[in-house]
């Protein structure tokens, strides 16, 4: 099963799983779209189910509140754990998804937006310049403006994760609606 596509206009591939995050959940966000996941913040209020998006082939709805799982969604995810990293654990073991799929510099961090090519010398004052030197290819965020490049905290990172998630035993699958 094809994880990843390519984003229009020669961008890089993103990834095609689509995530609607509860809103205190932000820092689950990051992660996600740290690893290349579509992960939109989102205020969900459990008592107004009517205000809750339609439910989409592909995307999942992703919360901490116990008070959903009256809900009838077949999208949605309650997680227990308290920690981004540990509920980006539950949400990759509960949705069986490879660390093959992440795509790292796909997205923006901060604005959720697909990240886009940037040309070398376009990077040049816009970041640090031993980053310049160091560095041959960079993209950035065309809504935000950051620039991200392939650092090695990226490589420990991503490093990091793999290792965690391949080590750790899967946790208890997440209440789905």
């Amino acid at each position: 099963m094809p994880a990843a596509g390519t984003a229009g206009g020669g961008r890089r591939p993103v990834n095609l799983m689509k995530f609607l995050v509860d809103q205190p959940l932000g820092g689950l966000a990051k992660w996600l779209r740290f690893c290349g996941f579509d992960a939109a913040l989102v205020r969900l209020a459990p008592d107004r189910p009517g205000s809750w998006p339609p439910p989409r082939p592909g995307t999942r709805i992703l919360t901490r509140q116990a008070a959903c799982r009256r809900l009838p969604r077949p999208d949605l995810l309650i997680l227990r754990a308290d920690t981004p990293v540990a509920q980006l654990e539950e949400v990759i073991h509960g949705l069986q998804i490879s660390p093959d799929q992440f795509k790292p510099l796909s997205r923006c961090r901060h604005c959720n937006d697909p990240l886009a090519p940037l040309d070398r010398e376009s990077a040049r004052g816009r970041v640090p310049e031993h980053v310049f030197h160091a560095q041959r290819e960079f993209v950035h965020c065309p809504r935000c403006h950051r620039v991200y490049w392939r650092g090695s905290h990226l490589q420990g990172i991503t490093a990091t994760l793999r290792a965690r998630l391949e080590q750790a035993p899967p946790p208890a699958p997440a209440s789905r609606g």
